[in-house]
């Protein structure tokens, strides 16, 4: 397979979506000044639009739409052409369902939700399983792919909804013999068993697309991967990031978005580096409120000091132009960072931490919520939870990353995270059972493993064994609180949580709930709902199970981003599985410490990204840091990768001690053995 992906940390797309409405659109593209505008920013890999959301093509189609106001001129392989004499890697773009002119021209061929809707405002979808437009995508893709590029981008490989078109109706009725049911219930098998039909049917069709594509070329393929975390509406799994040859999305989420974000397409992605996208202005909606300098910085920092590929978003003009002034800020971010740059493509590094939160698509649904599929309603507890608790983390200097249910390998964790994780397979829970009893520690929440992913439970935790409780079948207030046994703590949640009672753990706090329903006329208090009553169940303990032990929190109380939430959280992570890796350090809490290793070289990478909420930076001085790396050998050198300085570093008991005099942004210490 074409390997550019592995030589290219520095990326861009310039988005080009412009309709024909207004005759004068893209009358002015130029594809000298496009191509000496990605030159400016520095980039190592361009992104290029063949085909765009209106269903509109830049090059010359045979069975699609080519732009009219481009009178037949080939703008994509005009820009294709000139990258490669420029030594950038041309990448192509292609956008599939959300298809305008195809969903337009072609009625039999659209997403159709169950009130007859078949659009979004501007945007109109095609569904993927009307296989007249499953085989006009895949025709499509192989006129793009037949130009001189190293690799297509496919964007939208989601579900925009819940589609009950004649093709999704005649699929689901052949595969189970029932019409789709019209009622959300996650408790229900036949409600889950339509959800999973809804993400093997996306699943099938990019890896039908990939499968076509790699027919033709030898080239990369990936896929939209920024829903991976969006929750059950738009249908992503693994079989998604199964067909990419690396994983690749646009967040706009800001920090702790990234740094969990990051850490999620590391996991999922067949090969790195992953590729995290963000738009230079402050979201996709504007065309023109470009964010800071500062801010592009700590965003490409922060990626890079996560073993990812960085990757802006620009817009073109309506007429076909571009900023150049845009491209002026692009080229100072990407010169500040090429040192750190060079390094991560020279180590292409993989993430190291003892701590991996627990990745799962299927359990990204909130099991309260019950609807008719014209309004689907609830949230996403799971997601909510896990960014939470990553924040914990983040501050708390304890390096983490992230394994997918489909991980087989814990090796080199000691913790595992599962937040949430409702539905297990049996396979899933003998490995994470094998992992506790060898010597690991489990920290499980909420309805972990009460569900198997056909929608089916025995009513009680398929790692009830493994937890020391059991399920109650009943849930807590919406408002409640853990009271400690050994201490004055009342730590509160505003989420419900299940009621279960301790069978070999030991307790370490109550649920405690207020005298009355939060929403019930009579009450302590009228602002709030303070505790009351302390109730049987547990909320927070301990179990030995072999080796090792495990942590069971019924609440969702890492949801909460409240200082209260987060100090109760950093002491659960200090108490019951502190850092294998960052032992101490003077590091204030808008610093995120990484540990990557090299894949090319007896070498360890040691990040330091200083991302404030007010920017510029205010800078930070004087960082220490010990650290024990896993190799437990005194390093040979240690190099500053800012100015190729030698740091100054001690060793002793086995632990490294490095020391950061000033921190901008980002600095990368190189640890040799």
């Amino acid at each position: 397979m074409n390997d550019w992906y592995k030589r290219c940390y520095a990326r861009l797309l310039i988005d080009n979506h412009i309709s024909e409405d207004d005759p004068s659109a893209m009358t002015k593209f130029d594809p000298a000044q496009y191509v000496a505008m990605v030159k400016k920013a520095g980039i190592e890999a361009a992104m290029v639009y063949a085909t765009c959301h209106n269903g509109n093509c830049y090059y010359p189609t045979k069975v699609g739409h080519m732009h009219a106001n481009l009178k037949g001129r080939d703008i994509f392989g005009e820009v294709v052409d000139r990258l490669r004499a420029e030594g950038i890697v041309p990448v192509a773009y292609y956008t599939s369902i959300y298809h305008n002119h195809s969903a337009k021209t072609h009625p039999a061929w659209r997403v159709t939700h169950v009130n007859g809707n078949q659009h979004g405002g501007r945007y109109w979808w095609s569904c993927p399983n009307n296989a007249e437009y499953r085989a006009f995508t895949i025709a499509q893709i192989l006129e793009v792919i037949a130009y001189d590029v190293d690799g297509i981008f496919n964007d939208m490989t989601f579900w925009p909804g819940i589609c009950v078109c004649p093709s999704c109706r005649t699929k689901y009725m052949a595969q189970t013999g029932r019409e789709i049911p019209r009622k959300i219930d996650w408790r229900n098998p036949e409600w889950v068993t339509f959800q999973r039909f809804r993400e093997e049917c996306m699943a099938g069709f990019t890896q039908d697309i990939t499968a076509a594509i790699k027919a033709a070329k030898d080239m990369t393929v990936t896929h939209q991967t920024s829903t991976i975390m969006h929750g059950w509406t738009q249908g992503y799994t693994l079989g998604i990031a199964a067909a990419c040859d690396y994983t690749s999305g646009d967040f706009y989420g800001g920090k702790y978005q990234h740094i969990l974000g990051s850490k999620v397409l590391a996991a999922a992605t067949r090969n790195l580096p992953y590729e995290f996208m963000t738009s230079r202005c402050v979201n996709l909606r504007d065309h023109t409120s470009m964010k800071s300098e500062a801010e592009l910085t700590a965003e490409a920092a922060t990626t890079l000091a996560n073993a990812g590929a960085y990757f802006f978003i620009d817009a073109i003009n309506p007429d076909g132009t571009l900023e150049s002034e845009v491209y002026d800020r692009l080229g100072n971010v990407s010169r500040k960072l090429a040192p750190f740059t060079a390094a991560v493509k020279q180590h292409r590094p993989v993430i190291v931490a003892d701590k991996a939160f627990y990745y799962s698509s299927a359990a990204y649904v909130d099991e309260s919520a019950s609807s008719d599929i014209m309004t689907p309603s609830g949230g996403k507890p799971a997601v909510e939870e896990m960014s939470g608790a990553s924040i914990v983390l983040t501050r708390a200097h304890m390096p983490f990353r992230a394994v997918t249910s489909a991980t087989e390998d814990y090796s080199g964790l000691k913790t595992i995270i599962m937040n949430n994780i409702l539905y297990t397979t049996p396979k899933e829970n003998a490995r994470l059972r094998q992992f506790v009893a060898d010597g690991g520690t489990l920290i499980a929440t909420g309805l972990t493993s009460l569900y198997q992913p056909d929608g089916t439970t025995t009513g009680d935790f398929g790692l009830a064994d493994v937890f020391g409780v059991s399920s109650a079948n009943a849930k807590a207030k919406r408002f409640h609180y853990l009271s400690f046994l050994d201490r004055h703590l009342l730590v509160s949640s505003h989420a419900s949580a299940p009621l279960v009672k301790a069978t070999t753990a030991k307790l370490l706090a109550r649920i405690v709930e207020p005298v009355f329903d939060p929403d019930a006329e009579q009450y302590a208090s009228i602002h709030s709902n303070p505790p009351g009553v302390e109730t049987e169940y547990a909320g927070l303990t301990v179990n030995t199970y072999g080796k090792g032990k495990c942590v069971y929190l019924s609440s969702p109380v890492l949801t909460l981003q409240q200082d209260a939430q987060q100090a109760f959280g950093t002491w659960l992570f200090r108490e019951f599985a502190p850092s294998a890796f960052v032992l101490d350090t003077n590091a204030p809490p808008c610093v995120e410490i990484t540990v990557n290793r090299s894949t090319t070289a007896n070498a360890y990478l040691i990040g330091f990204v200083n991302y404030q909420k007010e920017l510029p930076n205010v800078p930070v001085r004087d960082i220490s840091v010990t650290l024990r790396l896993p190799e437990g050998a005194a390093p040979k050198a240690c190099i500053r990768l800012s100015d190729g300085a030698a740091v100054t570093s001690q060793t002793a008991a086995g632990a490294l001690v490095l020391n950061v005099p000033c921190l901008e942004t980002l600095e990368i210490i190189e640890v040799q053995f």
